[in-house]
């Protein structure tokens, strides 16, 4: 019985009717003075995230585009630690039931920097999700009711791979899909797995949501593990969307062999 009291826990806070119930005191809890404190702002993170992009651009040449999809995480992980300072990849938890989670690796990650992206397909208020969402841990809710279905199975991954393929437009994918795979190829694309927070184990990232602007560059792009279920050109509207990035974002020094924990249950804004 403690076992499923613990997993209920767990699930909750991805369980999309327990989350609507209780959106208004999710709503309190993400705005205290505390929490906004540790924003970063919207142009330290699109700086941050254009560069590393960037240059995780420059190494998909000719050469590292032949070779496997290991080595060019592998690269990938390299470029992380030479431009940020640390990298992260999925470990097992240290959580009696937390199955795999997110640790550093190696380096130093500072305060307030981003630690990972958290990879879904993007679904809107009125978009269709309950088939996706049953058994699936893997759902975040925004603040605004947007959800990012972050699972790497069965239908969820279908869905995603799906949609990926009806909006890239070649050479260009339009999101990376390797997220889905052991080897992402931008090792940000992880924050899906990083584990709720324990009285053993307090937060030290917390989630952080941003709308990239429309002209974003689409060879960078390629690289975000996001994108919309309905097409992301608005056809009746003439318009393109933004697009919806979550990041995790760290609360204080996270050191080398540290595992990451947030709370599934507050927004920062």
């Amino acid at each position: 019985m403690q076992k499923l009291l613990h997993r209920w826990k767990q699930y909750k806070y991805r369980f999309v009717p327990w989350l609507i119930l209780n959106l208004k005191n999710r709503s309190l809890r993400s705005v205290t003075d505390k929490e906004t404190d540790c924003v970063i702002s919207d142009e330290d993170f699109q700086a941050f995230i254009t560069n590393f992009l960037a240059k995780l651009h420059q190494l998909s040449d000719e050469k590292l585009q032949m070779a496997s999809q290991q080595d060019q995480h592998n690269e990938g992980l390299r470029l992380l630690r030479n431009l940020a300072g640390f990298t992260v990849e999925r470990a097992p938890s240290v959580l009696t039931s937390g199955g795999t989670g997110v640790k550093v690796t190696s380096g130093v990650i500072p305060k307030f920097c981003v630690t990972s992206l958290y990879p879904g397909l993007i679904y809107e208020p009125q978009d269709p999700i309950l088939f996706q969402s049953i058994g699936n841990p893997f759902i975040f809710r925004c603040a605004d009711g947007i959800l990012l279905d972050g699972n790497d199975r069965a239908l969820s991954r279908f869905l995603f791979k799906s949609c990926r393929g009806r909006d890239s437009c070649w050479p260009l994918s339009a999101c990376d899909d390797s997220w889905l795979t052991p080897y992402p190829r931008c090792p940000l694309n992880v924050g899906q797995y990083v584990n709720n927070q324990s009285k053993q184990y307090p937060a030290n990232v917390a989630y952080q949501e941003f709308n990239l602007p429309i002209d974003f560059p689409a060879r960078l792009r390629q690289y975000l593990p996001n994108n919309h279920y309905t097409p992301s050109f608005i056809a009746e509207e003439g318009l393109a969307r933004q697009l919806r990035v979550v990041a995790l974002v760290s609360l204080r020094e996270i050191h080398c062999g540290e595992e990451l924990f947030s709370s599934y249950f507050t927004v920062v804004r």
